[in-house]
This record gives structure tokens, sequence and C-alpha cells, in this order.
């Protein structure tokens, strides 16, 4: 058979897919190579922890169903938050893996754990059960004995970070009636406020030397990451991007955060001067796809081929949520010939398209190439064609070749298009 109708975009995709994947609290490990984080990759309903390395390679499952991950002091464990029988708890596994141990055991929600620096001490959020928006922060030994609470307000606490001595932590509340940065003793005592801005500072975390606190923060307006001085003076922003749940590598040069770059959202790091981000998560199999259908716009509308006798139009649909529809029609002598139908979508990793033909089976050709002039699509077990090829040529023309196995070895025909109105012509 011979297919003439060809592909069409779905930017649509692109936007869903980087809705639909989350990322969260990215962490460090002690010598700086690698990340942990929370996201969604394998299921969009469940949260699994990962571990990757900074130059984004090594990407490894570390444990489903768990979140909220954090290394040991000495990188040998990890802590993490996972929920079972309905409500959250604290977990430590060993960093090489195997059985988890279970270190709270409460009707209340404890997660994001928070390891001191001398990793003796976990501090963590708490939901206590009841009514209201309530959020504490707790703290055990590294075994889970000793629990005890650092906070008990009707209000909010989140975004735990210890200071590089151990002293002092830092975390945020809305208990002055704005969300604003705090530090306060590692036994809960001389809360302090930092922060003083009408707009909302969130997730502290202390550098390195204590000398600094990062933080977000939706001054002027957008949210952004910003730097104080350990004393709440001297606030600037730093970097143009973004981001939420930060974290400072252990040498202090570098910055990893959620955060959206080039309209993927993941896991990313930049220079602790806000200077050259890059992401480490890859970009979703999804979101590639339908940024190789959005190469091909251009195919939008509606093409003709007129030839002795014969004449193919094509109409292709709007793109929407990854998916373009199509349908061909070829008419001789005032009667139809031909028609099939036609779709083009993002599978997995690659474009698949589809076309059903009048009286014959439905066959899927999977995209080889796609640049912003050109595309091919293949499917080597087909009888013919097993290759197309599509060729812009300027704004209003192309040239389809389909090519399949003939007498003599590959047998191969082009088909030259010209851009057509889709509206209707006028009846007299």
């Amino acid at each position: 058979m011979i297919l003439r109708a060809l592909l069409l975009l779905g930017v649509g995709a692109s936007s869903v897919t980087a809705q639909a994947t989350r990322h969260l609290s990215p962490r460090w490990s002690p010598d700086g190579q690698r990340l942990l984080f929370a996201a969604n990759l394998e299921d969009q309903r469940r949260l699994d922890l990962y571990a990757i390395g900074v130059d984004g390679t090594g990407l490894t499952k570390v444990r489903e169903g768990a979140r909220d991950g954090e290394w040991s002091a000495d990188g040998s464990r990890l802590f993490f938050s996972e929920q079972r029988d309905g409500h959250f708890d604290i977990y430590v596994v060993a960093a090489a893996g195997g059985e988890a141990q279970q270190l709270t055991a409460t009707p209340t929600m404890d997660y994001a754990p928070a390891v001191s620096p001398n990793g003796r001490r976990v501090a963590f959020v708490v939901i206590p059960t009841g009514p209201g928006q309530r959020h504490d922060i707790h703290a055990m030994n590294a075994d889970g004995t000793g629990r005890t609470a650092l906070t008990e307000t009707p209000d909010e606490e989140s975004g735990i970070s210890w200071s590089p001595d151990g002293r002092q932590i830092a975390f945020a509340s809305n208990r002055d009636g704005n969300w604003e940065i705090y530090v306060m003793r590692g036994d809960g005592t001389a809360v302090r406020r930092l922060s003083h801005d009408p707009a909302a500072d969130n997730s502290p975390v202390f550098s390195p030397d204590g000398r600094s606190i990062l933080f977000t923060s939706m001054r002027g307006g957008e949210r952004g990451i910003w730097r104080m001085r350990a004393d709440g003076s001297r606030p600037e922003r730093i970097g143009s991007l973004a981001g939420a749940s930060l974290a400072w590598s252990p040498d202090g040069r570098t910055i990893a955060f959620i955060g959206v770059l080039d309209s993927v959202p993941g896991v990313i790091v930049m220079n602790a001067d806000g200077t050259a981000p890059r992401r480490v998560t890859p970009i979703p199999a999804e979101v590639l796809a339908a940024r190789s259908i959005a190469r091909v716009e251009w195919l939008a509308g509606c093409w003709e081929l007129r030839a002795p006798g014969r004449v193919t139009v094509e109409m292709w649909m709007p793109p929407d949520g990854g998916l373009m529809l199509g349908a061909s029609r070829t008419t001789s002598g005032g009667a139809v010939r031909e028609f099939e139908t036609l779709r083009l979508q993002a599978e997995g990793d690659a474009l698949v398209y589809t076309a059903i033909p009048s009286g014959q089976q439905e066959a899927s050709f999977r995209a080889v190439h796609v640049s912003d002039t050109s595309f091919t699509v293949e499917n080597l077990a087909h009888d013919f064609p097993q290759r197309i090829l599509y060729r812009r040529r300027g704004a209003d023309s192309l040239i389809a070749r389909i090519e399949g196995p003939g007498p003599g070895g590959t047998r191969g025909i082009d088909i030259p298009m010209r851009r057509l109105s889709c509206e209707a012509p006028a009846r007299r």
C-alpha cells in the first residue's frame, strides 16, 4: 500500500507532562557526588526515592513509595519518610540497601527528616492529629529514641536546616501571620525571627560555613532564590530561576533545587552565585517525544497533490494533548478512490505515526529522525512502504517520499505537495 499523509504536532503534551511530573527534596551526599530526590518517574500517583550523580549519570531507584530522603552524616545510611497504614513515619535504611527500620510510630504525620551534622539527632516535621493546619517540629535521637517537641504552636512550621555546628535550626513559619525565616537552638529554645518582609519566605538552608542562609521568597511578586547573612541582614536574590527545596553542596560552591529549566521541571544545580544552571535529572521521554512533534508544526493545515485525473487532499486537525488526527481523500472523476485516517502521538520515548487506509489494516511507523525541516518514520516489517520521509520546501510546499522493497532493490516514489486553504469552496 502507499501511505500519503503525514504527521503533526502535540505541543500540549510537553506542558501536560511537565505538570504531571513531580520532583521533591534534593539532598547532597556527604562527598558531594550524588543527590537524593523523590519523584513520580514510574507512576504519576506514587513518589519513589532516587539517587543520581551530580553529572546526571547513574540514576537509581533507592526505595519505592518513599520521599524526603536524607543522608546520614557519614553517608552510610538513608533517612526517609514513607506512608504506611494511612500516615507518614520516619525510617532509616543502609545506603547499600536492605530492610528499613521504622523510627517513629505514632498517629501523627511525621516527615521531612533533617539529620544533625554530627549524625546523632534527627529533626522532622509533624502534623498532629485533629483539625486545623498545625505543623510542629520534633527531634529525636538517630535510633528513634528521645523524641521531643521543639515547637508547639497553632501555626505551621516547615523547611528544617541544621547549622554546621549543630547548635541552631533554621525553619520557616507563619506564626506571625506571614511566612518568615526563623532560627532556634537545637533544643527548641531562643526562637528568633530573621526575615521581615511582606512577601512569603520559605525553605531556609544554612551554608556549609554557617555564614549565610538560602531561602525562597515571593519578593518582587515572583518566586526566586535568595540569600542573606545568618543574622538575617543583607538579603539578595541570586540568579534568575525560581526554586524550591534548596540544598547547598558540602563544599559550598553549588546549589541544588527543584526548578524548571527549558519548560521542564526537575532537579537543577547552579553555582552558588546563581550562574550556570543545568538540569541533573533526565528529561522525561514523553517530553522529548512531544518536542519532536512540535518541530514539525509546519505540517499543520491542508495539503494537496494534483496529478492527471486525480486529486489528493490531506486535512489535519489542530494539535492538542500530544495527539494529531488527520484524514486523506483521493478523488478521480468526481468519485472517491481512496481514503485513510491518520494519527501521530507520543508513545514512551518515540513518535508513532499510524494510518488506516481504506480496505486495509492499521499500520504504525516509528519516527527515526525529526528536525525542523524534515522527518522520517519507519516500519521495516511492513510490506510497502517501509519508510516515509517528508521534507519542507519553503512555507507552502513539501516533498514526501515513500520507500520500500522493489524488484531491483529499494523502490522510492517522490510526492510533491502544496499548501491548500482549509476553507470549503463556496457552492454555486
